[in-house]
């Protein structure tokens, strides 16, 4: 039987496995296409899936400082001309609470720019979860002024995710409605 570091691990895994699938059979096309004039990219999509889970890790979880965060410490702000803090909610930078102003200032990201920054957050997630005995993730938070375990801030963002997947596959199905491309359903199974 799992423990609860190995379900969250499991979900990660299989979160990623689903969205390398989705994203192997996509244009770049698609990743940049938005449903609507204001809505999200799949790339935007896929950044904000890293970084809720990198802010929610590095800041609410353990209380680090944010140039602990992935997106600073892997050299993804350096890289990309990008410094997301201050902007949105809590300023924590995670697209939630941004104008669209703020959105349109973003990044261009590449295909692998997107995935190799979420893989960094996977990765790094991850590794803690590996690394760090259920007693410790049971204590409170850093973050939300220690109104949740460490364990719930990394479930929280980590469900957050999960449910933007479901976004990306209804972005991709949109996509291929309106160029005529659903010639097959999508596959969503896990494996």
């Amino acid at each position: 039987m799992m423990n609860a570091n190995e379900v969250l691990i499991d979900l990660l895994e299989d979160n990623r496995r689903r969205l390398y699938r989705a994203f192997n059979e996509m244009s770049d096309e698609c990743l940049a296409w938005q449903f609507e004039t204001g809505a999200n990219n799949i790339i935007v999509t896929m950044w904000h899936m890293g970084r809720i889970l990198d802010v929610f890790l590095t800041l609410q979880a353990l209380g680090l400082a944010s140039e602990e965060e992935c997106w600073f410490r892997c050299g993804w702000a350096e890289r990309t001309g990008y410094d997301p803090r201050g902007f949105g909610q809590n300023g924590w930078g995670i697209l939630t609470g941004y104008t669209q102003e703020e959105v349109k200032n973003m990044p261009s990201l590449t295909r692998e720019q997107a995935l190799g920054y979420l893989n960094d957050v996977y990765d790094t997630v991850k590794e803690y979860l590996l690394n760090t005995p259920m007693e410790k993730l049971e204590t409170p938070g850093i973050g939300f002024d220690g109104k949740y375990s460490q364990y719930q801030c990394i479930q929280m963002a980590l469900l957050d995710n999960i449910r933007h997947l479901g976004e990306i596959f209804a972005i991709q199905s949109s996509w291929k409605r309106q160029e005529g491309k659903m010639e097959k359903p999508l596959d969503t199974n896990p494996g």
